[in-house]
């Protein structure tokens, strides 16, 4: 009896991989001390005030590979072919002034209104971040898997495995509690831009 697709056979499940993820070598990037202190700490923060502003940090991190899928991602208003140059620039426009940051060395790009929500948004990376560092390597990539399944910029998790950071304990989370973190995290952003959004548009 013939068998194969098309025929009703149910399809192979194949595990995933970091490589069908993205990233080609894990753990390839070298990880010093202070470098892992800074996983979860801020590493950049612009203040973007004035169109002029945005220009200049658009033009500044335009070759950041996350910046402009990470700002898009939590907005669906923007277009999205924005270009990493112009993205600042069409947060501004939409949201007006607030904060450019890059939350940890291997993190997200988030824009938040003032300091107080940037704080918000630091603590639950810094959450997913000790939550991972935990894990072992198949929690972490099933965690990766099911995130990226949920969203294409939900990276984070991918990210991170660029580096050795990952300390595996013997208490450690499961993959559904990290894929929850990540997407706790991200529904936060969204959550913030769109209040942000949201106040700019009242008369």
């Amino acid at each position: 009896m013939p068998t194969g697709p098309g025929t009703g056979e149910a399809p192979t499940w194949e595990a995933p991989t970091w490589q069908a993820l993205g990233l080609s070598r894990p753990r390839a990037l070298p990880l010093t001390d202070a470098a892992r202190a800074r996983l979860a700490h801020l590493t950049e923060l612009r203040d973007i005030d004035s169109p002029a502003a945005a220009d200049r940090a658009g033009a500044e991190y335009a070759g950041e590979r996350w910046l402009a899928p990470d700002l898009r991602g939590v907005r669906p208003w923007l277009p999205p072919d924005t270009p990493p140059r112009g993205v600042v620039r069409a947060v501004l426009d939409s949201e007006w002034t607030g904060f450019l940051a890059l939350l940890g060395e291997y993190g997200p790009w988030v824009y938040a209104a003032d300091v107080r929500a940037l704080q918000e948004l630091s603590g639950s990376y810094a959450a997913l971040v000790q939550a991972a560092q935990t894990a072992p390597e198949d929690v972490a990539l099933r965690a990766a898997h099911r995130s990226r399944q949920n969203a294409p910029h939900h990276t984070l998790l991918v990210r991170l495995e660029a580096t050795p950071y990952r300390r595996p304990a013997r208490s450690a989370p499961d993959a559904a509690h990290l894929t929850a973190l990540e997407g706790a995290f991200w529904a936060q952003v969204a959550g913030q831009a769109a209040r942000h959004r949201a106040a700019r548009s009242r008369p």
